[in-house]
């Protein structure tokens, strides 16, 4: 991981692959493992939250598994 720029409320990171992948899986885990009561407190953000940005690894993800054409 190298950092691009980094803000108070933002930062530009640069992932490789591997690294990307084990933050999906991770986030994976943790929206399928935490029960919903709990979810916030424990994660500072709500489920639907984790989910949508899980979405979008996931998205990235694939997007980079898929070969160039």
């Amino acid at each position: 991981m190298r950092e691009i720029d980094l803000k108070q409320e933002k930062a530009t990171l640069e992932l490789d692959f591997n690294e990307l992948l084990a933050l999906k899986n991770a986030l994976n885990e943790v929206c399928n493992g935490i029960d919903a009561p709990e979810f916030h407190s424990r994660l500072g953000v709500t489920l639907d939250e984790a989910e949508a940005l899980l979405a979008k690894l996931k998205d990235v993800v694939d997007r980079m598994w898929q070969p160039s054409r």
